[in-house]
């Protein structure tokens, strides 16, 4: 998940920042963008019909002061229908969001992010393949077995 967010950094920080001087500032700032990174890294799915695809959507969103989502949108494609809708149906469950400190003074604050999605391979019990050296070992057990066991 690292890298799930350009500004929003994806790890969380302590939120007892300290809130006087330009640096409290900033470090109460900061800390928001935390929580929120992670609290969509934590909404972020991949879905099982897109086994074997990969791509980054990046989907710029706006939240009010109440951590309300106001509106979200598609800005770049990951090139798969099915991730696209993923990465918007992400900020749709991490919803409602952290309320701004103090110092965002906007009463609508926006976020452009991306959502990177890696290549999932089906696993071999819900219908994918097994890898091949797990055949071929499996093959020699079994001419092992049927060397020792001719007639069990």
């Amino acid at each position: 998940m690292a890298g799930l967010f350009g500004l929003l950094l994806a790890s969380e920080s302590p939120s007892y920042a300290q809130t006087n001087g330009p640096d409290g500032q900033t470090n109460a700032v900061e800390v928001w963008k935390k929580k929120i990174a992670s609290q969509l890294a934590s909404k972020r799915a991949f879905p099982p019909g897109a086994i074997g695809q990969s791509g980054t959507a990046k989907v710029k969103f706006a939240i009010d002061r109440q951590g309300k989502l106001i509106s979200r949108a598609l800005v770049e494609s990951s090139g798969s229908e099915l991730l696209d809708a993923a990465a918007l149906t992400m900020v749709e469950r991490a919803e409602p969001f952290p309320e701004p400190p103090a110092e965002v003074k906007d009463e609508e604050i926006s976020f452009t992010v991306p959502v990177f999605f890696a290549v999932r391979k089906q696993l071999p019990w819900a219908g994918g393949q097994w890898p091949a050296e797990w055949v071929e070992d499996q093959a020699k057990v079994d001419a092992k077995i049927r060397g020792i066991c001719r007639g069990c």
